[in-house]
């Protein structure tokens, strides 16, 4: 039988005297993909400060919203309606609250408009996003 010699296999000497050829471009390699992985790590965190950003808006829209919304509608009224049980040694007192019509009207309308307003801003961002992309 022959032994063959594979064409792909290269034969080099265990211990060459280009070791520091190799070390140089190893070096240099390693610089390469340093610069790289730098480059994307700042783009990256580039990127999270943009989105945080942007969230800070839109809760700072929705908390604002509650506390305006909170402030300017009417709280509703309390009626205490007294209960008797069989017993008549023992009362519970239940408070209802309620709230006028007009009132969850108004509400509902705010609310509406201010999920709409935070919709559209996001869809505004996203096709910013986009055409930077």
């Amino acid at each position: 039988m022959s032994s063959s010699t594979d064409s792909s296999v290269k034969i080099t000497k265990p211990f060459s005297s280009d070791t520091d050829k190799d070390k140089e471009g190893l070096l240099q390699d390693a610089d390469l993909y340093r610069e790289k992985l730098e480059t994307q790590w700042s783009g990256l965190k580039q990127e999270a400060t943009e989105y945080g950003k942007q969230a800070l808006v839109i809760g700072g829209v929705v908390a604002t919203t509650f506390v305006v919304m909170n402030a300017l509608l009417p709280k509703g009224k309390k009626k205490e309606i007294l209960v008797e049980p069989v017993k008549p040694v023992e009362k519970k007192v239940t408070k209802i609250k309620t709230q006028s019509a007009v009132g969850q009207a108004v509400q509902s309308l705010a609310w509406t408009l201010a999920v709409g307003w935070a919709r559209q801003k996001l869809k505004h961002f996203i096709e910013d996003e986009r055409k930077t992309e």
